[in-house]
């Protein structure tokens, strides 16, 4: 239970680097309520995160501008400038993974943070270690394709598997998707569900294996579902001639999705 009698935030040195330079993740807290903000900077400070926090909306745009910070975390009661349109702002100008933590549970609020660009959605009130572990699952993502990019860039010759699904390409080791030429502008956590969509390609995966494989955690709320099936939801929009007749991210009844069968 979080109460304020929680120790305050301190600066301490940190562990936990974001690639190989020893640089520590840095993590935004956005909540009107001191005692939450308090709780879960010590926290992720005792993991090893350097955090930075704000308290209304307005602030925490500005604060993210200032430090480009590497995850941000928003409630979405938030005065001055709501959750929903503080995680759009962020979102029109970063891929950064972005978790909702709020007492808004309902699919509506759900679904729609995460159509605002919300990578995670979690339960006010929260276990912190719940929150630790679905962070950890998001920034080792972002580790990853860092570490796939600077390999990229250091090749002499590009070397990479390129897929073709009718009128959509998919460039795994560039992280790049075309739609009858055009880019197509991807999340970082949409191209990981693409990404294991084209893994699995033929294979029906469930909502609870794509969770483990794309987020890194796995299902353990009916908000779990929505926010794979949501992800889904934005995936076809950009990527399929009719979305509600989907060809190429399929329905399979009762089981989730596939994508056709790579030759």
């Amino acid at each position: 239970m979080i109460t304020a009698t929680e120790p305050t935030v301190c600066n301490i040195t940190s562990n936990t680097s974001n690639q190989t330079n020893e640089i520590p993740w840095k993590v935004l807290v956005v909540d009107d309520e001191a005692a939450i903000r308090r709780i879960v900077a010590f926290r992720l400070q005792q993991k090893g995160y350097q955090v930075i926090t704000a308290s209304n909306g307005v602030e925490a745009l500005e604060v993210f501008n200032q430090n480009l910070p590497d995850l941000v975390i928003v409630d979405l009661m938030l005065p001055e400038m709501g959750g929903f349109e503080l995680t759009e702002q962020i979102r029109k100008k970063s891929f950064v993974p972005i978790i909702i933590l709020s007492a808004a549970n309902d699919e509506p609020s759900i679904v729609k943070g995460l159509e605002h660009g919300a990578d995670d959605f979690i339960k006010k009130p929260f276990s912190p270690m719940e929150l630790e572990i679905r962070i950890s699952g998001l920034l080792k993502r972002i580790g990853r394709v860092h570490s796939i990019e600077e390999q990229t860039q250091n090749q002499s010759t590009h070397v990479g598997q390129v897929l073709v699904f009718e009128d959509v390409k998919i460039d795994i080791a560039k992280r790049q998707v075309f739609r009858k030429g055009q880019r197509v502008h991807l999340t970082e956590k949409e191209f990981a569900l693409l990404e294991t969509l084209v893994k699995y390609s033929g294979e029906p995966m469930t909502h609870e294996q794509l969770l483990e494989e794309a987020w890194g955690f796995p299902v353990r709320t009916q908000s779990d579902v929505y926010i794979v099936r949501t992800h889904v939801s934005r995936l076809r929009s950009k990527l399929e001639d009719n979305p509600d007749e989907p060809t190429l991210i399929q329905t399979v009844r009762g089981i989730g999705y596939k994508l056709p069968k790579v030759s």
